[in-house]
């Protein structure tokens, strides 16, 4: 009997280029004998949504579109009882956590890989009532992927992500936040905080996570106190750029959980996408609580 596959789309990722392969998809998993149903999405959380009301009469979720949009539809996935596996077919600007699994944007050669029904249990994090797969942010630069007009992305692939970080240079301000993991409580003030699932963020390899582990029960946790002057933010891009960590400016550990008291001005993003500004966080790591076809 065959098997029923949920495809979401999002028509707006990248180019639009999804839109061209569409026919690509359909035939490829038909060809794995799934039947399939496509949805394209049509606003913010729309994906989730879709997960919510249809994702338990099928065996199969497939999505392609970009970090965002992967986001959603994990979301979904993790508000409903029934585990199923998921295909991603990455179609954003960056695809970060794409590029940490090694996964393609080339239809063909996705499709190809899939028929090995190769699975991958990979960890999510989740950010008290929410979900992110690979980074929860504040501080520095994380507004820049959603104040990036998706017309901007389009036309200019990852430097538009550049110029629209230029145009934050002006506005970095500190936060105060207390930080209790498992062995260790930290209170400072930080123009920079990053939890992540991943090993690069924006493109690039993160700081000290060459070997990160997806599915591990841990992630990785970075934060920058503030320069003090020109000489201090020098050394600090440098350490960055070399990904090294310099003990004066930066903390970095892993943990499977934290407890955060956030500064009420910090605004935090999830997978590149807005996450309010709670003063209360509570983050846990989900082990292996989806799987991928890889």
């Amino acid at each position: 009997m065959p098997r029923r596959c949920m495809l979401i789309l999002n028509p707006k990722a990248g180019k639009g280029k999804v839109k061209s392969a569409l026919l690509s998809l359909v035939e490829g998993f038909f060809s794995m004998d799934y039947i399939v149903t496509c949805f394209p999405t049509a606003y913010k959380c729309h994906a989730t949504e879709l997960i919510l009301e249809y994702g338990k009469e099928y065996d199969l979720i497939a999505c392609s579109g970009g970090d965002g949009t992967l986001n959603e539809v994990i979301s979904g996935m993790m508000m409903i009882e029934k585990r199923l596996p998921l295909a991603y077919i990455p179609s954003g600007t960056v695809n970060d956590f794409a590029n940490t699994l090694h996964l393609t944007s080339n239809v063909s050669k996705a499709m190809e890989k899939f028929k090995n029904e190769e699975r991958f249990d990979c960890d999510i994090c989740s950010f008290n009532q929410s979900y992110f797969t690979y980074v929860a942010a504040f501080g520095a630069f994380t507004e820049v992927s959603y104040h990036t007009p998706q017309a901007t992305k389009n036309t200019l692939g990852r430097m538009a992500y550049f110029l629209e970080g230029f145009k934050q240079l002006t506005k970095i301000t500190t936060y105060h936040m207390r930080i209790t993991a498992p062995d260790l409580i930290i209170e400072d003030d930080f123009v920079f905080g990053a939890i992540t699932n991943a090993r690069s963020v924006a493109g690039f390899q993160t700081v000290n996570t060459k070997n990160a582990k997806l599915d591990d029960g841990e992630f990785e946790v970075l934060l920058i106190r503030m320069p003090q002057n020109p000489l201090d933010l020098q050394i600090i891009i440098s350490a960055l750029l070399k990904q090294e960590i310099n003990e004066k400016f930066m903390e970095f550990f892993t943990a499977s959980s934290l407890s955060i008291e956030s500064d009420p001005d910090a605004c935090w993003t999830l997978d590149g996408e807005e996450g309010g500004n709670p003063e209360q966080i509570q983050i846990t790591i989900k082990n292996k609580a989806i799987t991928f076809l890889v």
